[in-house]
Order: structure tokens, then sequence, then C-alpha cells
């Protein structure tokens, strides 16, 4: 019995990879991966399949705004059993991956009535391989849980098993800038993921007004600045691979900062807690963007634009986090619709929202309606076009100029 690989070290040329992102996002990192050269590109369920080289692998890895894994399919084969997944797995030679000095770790997913237990089918595939080197050499790899030299990932559906070989180490949301990394109720792919949705661009006022830890603004700056957001990590899951190329890496990484700009931009970030805006500030410091975001501590209900027209993005208390009575939801939502129509004219105001019956109270009918998920709350991500005069007066002939 013998499996053949997909991906082994020692090919040359392109190869597939899988990215994953947040469901809703695909579109966006399609967009991303198409824009920084890579080919054959077919999104799916939480993802896309993308083909390019190693310094492609290791660029998308350092330079993608809305990507949370990079990882490769590396074979794939039929088990009806668990005997017939060990001895598949025992068969496959990864010794053209690893040696019996390294790290490894396994991470399983089911969804197949053979198989049920993803931690079973764990372990059964971190015995098949440390039982091979163990017969060929005498000795096994051992499991490090936190920075393995070869993570791997295991998809089981009905019978069909998939491995796949984890490139990117710690996932691509823990970008390295935030002091707060146990508190973060948004990831920063969601973040970087709500900007793009947006249509904000750089020569536009951006405003999030209850900013919380700044993800929303500096995701905003790093994109308008064209910063690899992988530029403060110096730790990925293929530095370990034996096939390593560190001379490329830098090659890849000095074109990637080259492509830096410091054009002028302005975002506003504010919070009414002092505190946490406090945290937006270190954030935006570490991050070395806090030349474009000017960190503000005020009500958002007491806020002013400093210029006409561009983009709001609002991440309101959703109830879980910050416990809020219904009726007290409910009574800041339409606030905020007051406040829009009020002081934001010629604006598009964006909300991600988990609370629907709250949404109804805002009082203005979103033009786009865009189904996300922070963390495990299914939200909407909602934009109001806030024209300067009612929507129905700037299309009625009798205001147009007759010539």
């Amino acid at each position: 019995m013998s499996v053949n690989l997909i991906y082994d070290y020692s090919r040359t040329g392109d190869f597939e990879m899988k990215v994953t992102t947040f469901f809703g996002l695909e579109e966006v990192l399609e967009k991303e991966l198409m824009q920084l050269g890579g080919k054959n590109i077919v999104p799916f369920k939480r993802g896309v399949s993308v083909v390019g080289d190693l310094g492609f692998l290791y660029k998308i890895n350092l330079c993608l705004h809305t990507g949370l894994k990079v990882t490769i399919p590396i074979c794939k084969f039929d088990a009806n059993n668990e005997q017939e997944l060990y001895d598949n797995i025992k068969s496959i030679e990864w010794e053209k991956f690893i040696s019996n000095s390294d790290t490894i770790m396994i991470e399983g997913v089911t969804n197949s009535e053979i198989f049920t237990h993803s931690l079973y089918v764990s372990q059964k595939v971190k015995d098949g391989i440390v039982d091979r080197f163990r017969d060929k050499t005498g000795a096994r790899p051992d499991v490090d849980l936190l920075h393995p030299a070869f993570k791997v990932y295991v998809h089981i559906y009905n019978n069909e098993v998939t491995l796949h070989l984890d490139s990117s180490g710690d996932p691509l949301y823990k970008r390295g800038y935030r002091s707060d990394i146990n508190e973060a109720p948004m990831k920063e792919v969601l973040a970087a993921g709500l900007v793009k949705l947006s249509g904000w661009e750089k020569h536009l006022l951006l405003v999030d007004g209850m900013c919380g830890a700044g993800t929303i603004a500096i995701e905003a700056a790093l994109w308008a600045n064209n910063i690899p957001p992988g530029y403060y990590r110096n730790d990925f899951g293929f530095m370990r691979w034996h096939n390593f190329d560190e001379k490329l890496y830098d090659t890849v990484y000095e074109s990637s900062i080259s492509k830096i700009k410091n054009d002028k931009v302005e975002i506003i970030a504010n919070d009414i807690d002092l505190p946490t805006l406090k945290k937006a500030v270190i954030n935006s410091k570490n991050a070395k963007v806090d030349d474009v975001i000017n960190c503000t501590n005020f009500s958002f209900f007491d806020m002013q634009p400093t210029r006409g027209g561009g983009v709001v993005i609002l991440n309101p208390p959703y109830g879980e986090r910050i416990p809020l009575p219904e009726d007290e939801t409910v009574r800041m939502y339409k606030e905020i619709g007051n406040k829009l129509k009020k002081d934001f004219k010629g604006f598009n105001a964006w909300i991600i929202t988990s609370s629907p019956e709250a949404v109804k109270s805002i009082g203005l009918r979103p033009s786009r309606r865009i189904h996300l998920f922070n963390g495990s709350l299914e939200c909407r991500y909602l934009k109001f076009e806030l024209y300067d005069g009612s929507k129905k007066a700037s299309k009625n002939p009798d205001t147009m100029v007759r010539r």
C-alpha cells in the first residue's frame, strides 16, 4: 500500500495552496490573491484555492489582509475504517518532509459516520507518522503543540481523507501589533475585510466611531499605505521546513517593504471609554500608523466630522461582550440613526451587528446587507447611504437643472 504525494519539499515550480478566511470574505480574499499574482484562483466556502510557487507562498503569508491560514494539500486517499486510515498514513513517505528529530502537530476535523471523533483521528494520524519513523530509524518525532516544525490538518468527509500542510504557523490575524491580544473582540482579518467591503478609498475620511482597541482603523491604515500585515511578525510555519529558502524569503520581504507608502490619510478612531482608547493609541503606535490615525475620546453622539464625505464604520456593543438591556440597545441604535442623518450627510455608513431587532430602530433602510461572522456571532454588515437631502429629492426631475 502506498499513497501518492500531491506535494513534497523536493518539488519545484507551482503547486496548489488553500487560503482560509472568515465566512463572507471569500470574494475580498479572491481579489487580493489576484492582485498578488495568484493563478487558477477558485473560491470555496470560507476560503480560496490558488496556484503559485514557493516565493508566492512566502508573499501571501506576508501580505494578505484577509487570509487566516495558508495550507498546502499534500495527499488524498480513501479509508473505510481506522486500520485503513493508519496503514495509509504509515505508507506515506514522511521522510520527504521531516526527520525523526523534528516536531509535529496534528489537527483533525471530521464529517463522517465512520470517523466520528476528531481527536481520535488526530491520534491515529500521529501514530502512523511516528511509527513509520520508529520502524525505519529507531527514533520518532516529538509532538509540539506550540511551534511544531510540521503541522498537518486532517480533514475527513465520509471516507475521503485529505491532508494539508500548514505554512502559516500562528493564524495570520495574529499580526503582532496588538497589546491586548487576550481581549480582542474582533480579529484583524475581519476588521480588514470590513474596510475593504466598505469601499473606502484613502483620499476619503474614515471614521470609526466606536473603535475599541482600534483594529478597524489600524487595518485601514495598513491597507492605505501598503504595509504588509505580516511586517510585524518574525515567525511563520514555513520557516521551520527543510526547504525554507531564507534568501528567497528575504527577497520577497524586501520587495514587499519597498512598496510601503507614506501617503496622507485621514482616519479617526474614536471611543467614549478612555482606558479602551489608550489601547488603540498603543496599538497604532506599535503598528507604526499613529501618524495617520487620530484617536479621539468622545461619545460618538458628540462627534462632528472634520470634513464632508467619507465612510463611517460602526461596531456597536452587541449585548454579548458588553451586556445591555434590550430596550437600551434599541434606544442606542435609534440614536445612531438620528446622529448619522443629522451630522454625516454625504457619507456612507456601515454597521456590523448581531442584533437584527435593534437594526429596525435605526430608521434608515440599508442599501446592502452582507452576512458575516464575528467569532461565533452571526452578524449582518449593513450599508446606509446618507444623502445630502433625501434620496427621492436627488432623483426628482423637478430638482434637476433644465437645459
